[in-house]
């Protein structure tokens, strides 16, 4: 059976908490990413992603207003690089999540599995 570490995306963009909401639209649209791991003094505490940047402009913030990431990000869903493909993207269904950050044996961050890699994976199962 496939693993994350077949299918996630690397490297991973982190933030600090207290990134503006622009500087973050600004690095994703840079990098052409969805998301991106929000740290608190180095330690993984949430996940920004474009769906996120939706809710906080639909919810009246600007872009250009000093809110902080923080306080509009998502809840951190992780799992390891050696779980199963198909029990992370149940994981993504049970969770309606895009985007799943993915650690290695020490608990490190170290990529990133999206719906669309999610896809790939259940495309490459069917074959």
């Amino acid at each position: 059976m496939k693993k994350v570490k077949d299918y996630m995306i690397v490297p991973v963009f982190q933030v600090e908490a207290n990134t503006s909401l622009q500087e973050v639209c600004k690095l994703m649209l840079e990098k052409g990413i969805g998301s991106v791991l929000v740290t608190e003094n180095g330690e993984p505490k949430g996940i920004f992603t474009d769906r996120d940047a939706v809710k906080a402009i639909a919810s009246g913030y600007s872009p250009s207003d000093e809110v902080r990431i923080a306080s509009t990000m998502g809840n951190l869903i992780s799992v390891s690089s050696e779980t199963d493909i198909s029990e992370a993207v149940s994981l993504m269904i049970k969770n309606k999540i895009r985007h799943l950050p993915v650690k290695d044996e020490k608990g490190q961050v170290i990529g990133i599995l999206s719906i669309v890699d999610a896809s790939k994976a259940i495309e490459d199962i069917y074959k």
